[in-house]
């Protein structure tokens, strides 16, 4: 049988402490990197790039509370029952999350975003440089309740 391992590589530090869905597009985090996972060089030419993606574990939710099925986005019953894999929540059955950060400054051993959507503490999993070419082709569509849900949250 395989054994699936996957550790943080860092933590976050952020001005946000609590677990909340709106106003994270001024937010700037510093994610840490954890020099007994990393060498010194892992973060060698990001500087690079404007952007970076984020991967990282919804830690605070209770694995307990996943949601395997279908629900109205937050709750919402103006928007559509839909199933967890059509929308972004955190209670989710691996509680990752990914977001795509402005990219600010690269240490020694830490980088500098902006728009993480983690709060303090968050363990990262990963970082990746945001290549367009990794991006979308063709038109991307997504339905009228995701423009309201998202209305405030950057």
């Amino acid at each position: 049988m395989n054994e699936y391992v996957v550790r943080p590589i860092g933590f976050v530090t952020s001005p946000r402490v609590l677990i909340e869905d709106d106003n994270w597009g001024e937010v700037t985090s510093t994610i840490h990197i954890d020099a007994s996972v990393l060498e010194p060089d892992a973060l060698l030419g990001l500087e690079t790039f404007s952007h970076v993606e984020v991967i990282y574990l919804f830690d605070q939710i209770d694995p307990e509370d996943a949601l395997t099925g279908s629900r109205h986005p937050r709750g919402n019953k103006n928007w559509p029952k839909v199933g967890v894999l059509a929308q972004r929540a955190k209670f989710r059955v691996n509680r990752i999350g990914l977001t795509t950060c402005k990219l600010l400054k690269v240490g020694a051993d830490f980088i500098e975003v902006s728009g993480l959507d983690a709060i303090d503490g968050t363990p990262i999993l990963d970082i990746k440089p945001y290549m367009k070419e990794f991006g979308p082709r063709g038109e991307v569509k997504e339905p009228y309740w995701v423009s309201e849900l998202m209305h405030e949250y950057w």
